[in-house]
């Protein structure tokens, strides 16, 4: 054969392994979604999310929280861990729990959300703090939490708060079924 009729097969080649036909099939992406309504905000969690093999619940490769009113206020995107050997994709790190809209003693307004990396351990699990503006104003994994931070906190996860609307997020990363289990 000359050199030209090589190339359409290089091409072919090349085109196989780039999509990933070489025999080896990722896991299907799925899109997952929950709202909360809390007075006039809007609190949206949007994923694509996959079955990681050995794992009860989804894995995620993207996640974008939004707070909106009449239109969009803020959108946090969560940034994906560098893909690992043998991984499908690139998985977020963080799953939102709980996502809790109080007031705090002085009236102030804000969402919590409780977020989690899977791990069982003090700074596995922790809560960010959002003003009612959309606004990231911290973290309990903070080492210098401001005031309103503790205080939106506190009466989040206080039974005798003020809760304006809750929900829990954790079904959007529920996973399938197992055989056996």
């Amino acid at each position: 054969m000359n050199k030209i009729s090589w190339l359409p097969m290089l091409f072919a080649l090349a085109a196989c392994h780039a999509t990933g036909a070489t025999g080896a099939t990722r896991a299907p992406l799925e899109p997952r979604a929950t709202t909360l309504q809390c007075a006039d905000r809007k609190i949206e969690i949007q994923a694509q999310c996959f079955q990681e093999e050995g794992m009860r619940t989804l894995s995620c490769t993207s996640q974008r929280l939004t707070i909106s009113a009449a239109a969009p206020l803020a959108t946090r995107v969560f940034k994906p861990l560098p893909a690992e050997e043998g991984q499908d994709y690139p998985v977020v790190e963080e799953k939102i729990g709980d996502i809790v809209c109080t007031a705090t003693p002085d009236r102030q307004q804000y969402i919590v959300t409780r977020v989690s990396n899977g791990g069982n351990c003090a700074r596995c699990e922790w809560a960010d703090v959002y003003g009612w503006n959309g606004a990231l104003l911290g973290s309990s994994r903070d080492k210098a939490q401001s005031p309103a931070v503790r205080a939106a906190i506190a009466a989040a996860f206080d039974a005798k708060s003020a809760r304006i609307g809750a929900a829990d997020a954790t079904p959007l990363y529920a996973g399938r079924a197992r055989r056996g289990h």
